[in-house]
């Protein structure tokens, strides 16, 4: 499926508006995109949403073990 600026668009709403209210959330892909965003988000749209948000300094991913963690850039960590 190829993911359209539109629906990348609202994944990057979506998740600004959790993160808003969950500032310290942390998770995979697949967890924001179960979890953060309900399940209603590809996984493609919500990967290609947290690329453009980590290229724009709002999001950074971590690695845990094996997994990649998603959360608000968090400068000095």
């Amino acid at each position: 499926m190829t993911s359209s600026s539109a629906a990348i668009d609202s994944a990057i709403h979506l998740i600004r508006t959790y993160m808003a209210l969950h500032p310290r959330s942390a998770d995979t892909l697949e967890g924001v995109a179960q979890w953060w965003l309900d399940g209603q988000i590809p996984l493609d749209v919500t990967a290609a949403a947290l690329a453009q948000l980590r290229a724009a300094g709002e999001m950074e991913h971590v690695d845990v073990g094996t997994r990649q963690l998603w959360r608000r850039h968090r400068s000095g960590d």
